[in-house]
């Protein structure tokens, strides 16, 4: 990993330089409570520094919320291709894509939508420059901070205008985008990588202190079937579904064809496992058919099913089910009342 110094000015024009190949989505303003917006709604004069993730998942840039993936008779339809880029991904983001690509390009059957447009995104992830009341992802193994799976990562150093920039060795998009813009970037001094080291262990620190109510320290928390817990958050749960359509990691849709003109178009879109109809079967069976049978199974695939099955939690501590919830269910509160999760 290469680190280098960099001006916010000389940032903004590395920005428009790749904004003239790719289709560039910047955050469209720095608070994390909002989405993403095309570059060029800003002509290349400003940009914002999410303090924190923001709350639109970065799946929808992998794994839309609608899409079409087939038409019939039409044998050749194919996927399309288009360059993109995205600034503004925190740690946790990273660590969605890794959920993601297990299940969608690790599977005895790789998803050519998701393929097509992970191999064609080019990752600009940034630090945390806070800490949000809702993350936790000290408590899933992540830090505020990204480490690896990012082309570039960009650091801001508090009353500064200095940036870092860290340039992935193993990228080539990055390489060539650091050779084309040499000129943009300088060396980094050891007085100002001590100021960051420095910075990035407080937000730890302070993450450590917010969360210090709940501990997975068993790795892998044993999901009950039966508990009285289940019943307590389905009493709370409105069966919205926003916490798995804000969530980086779910990755559940449904397929559903309609007639248009001489060809039948087939679509993709997201599903909810907390919706009633998710589960049901041909003739009316449902596996799951109270509300609380699929409050539990939501749990139990984030902690128990993915972890049983690639060895990481299918959950980034990002936070965001949290706070899109209508019931006001704490995912850590959950957590912390399992008694196999070997919680304090």
């Amino acid at each position: 990993m290469q680190l280098y110094r960099i001006t916010e000015r000389n940032f903004l024009e590395l920005l428009n330089d790749i904004a003239k190949e790719r289709d560039l989505f910047v955050p469209s303003s720095s608070d994390g409570g909002s989405g993403y917006t095309n570059w060029d709604h800003f002509q290349g004069s400003a940009v914002s520094f999410p303090v924190t993730r923001i709350l639109t998942p970065p799946k929808v840039f992998f794994f839309p919320p609608k899409e079409q993936v087939s038409r019939f008779p039409d044998k050749d339809f194919q996927p399309e291709r288009k360059k993109q880029a995205v600034f503004g991904l925190k740690s946790c983001d990273l660590v969605s894509l890794q959920v993601l690509d297990a299940i969608f390009l690790e599977e005895e059957i790789t998803d050519p939508y998701y393929a097509i447009r992970r191999h064609d995104t080019l990752l600009i992830s940034s630090d945390c420059y806070d800490v949000a009341d809702t993350c936790f992802c000290n408590k899933i193994g992540g830090q505020p901070y990204p480490k690896g799976g990012f082309d570039l990562n960009i650091s801001r150093l508090p009353r500064r205008d200095d940036l870092f920039v860290a340039v992935n060795d193993e990228s080539k998009e990055a390489q060539d985008l650091y050779q084309r813009n040499s000129n943009l970037f300088q060396p980094v001094s050891e007085e100002l990588l001590a100021e960051r080291t420095s910075f990035r262990k407080s937000l730890t620190e302070e993450l450590d202190r917010k969360n210090n109510f709940v501990d997975l320290s068993k790795r892998k928390p044993e999901i009950p079937y039966r508990d009285p817990i289940w019943t307590d958050l389905s009493e709370e749960c409105v069966e919205c579904g926003a916490c798995n359509f804000s969530c980086p990691t779910c990755h559940c849709f449904q397929l559903y064809e309609k007639p248009e003109n001489t060809s039948v178009n087939r679509r993709r879109v997201w599903d909810s496992c907390n919706l009633k109809g998710y589960s049901r079967v041909a003739g009316g069976a449902n596996p799951l058919e109270s509300l609380e049978s699929r409050v539990r199974n939501r749990f139990y695939d984030k902690f128990e099913r993915v972890y049983e099955n690639y060895g990481f939690y299918g959950c980034t501590g990002c936070g965001r089910c949290t706070d899109s919830c209508m019931g006001d269910i704490d995912i850590r509160d959950v957590l912390k009342e399992i008694p196999s999760a070997n919680t304090k």
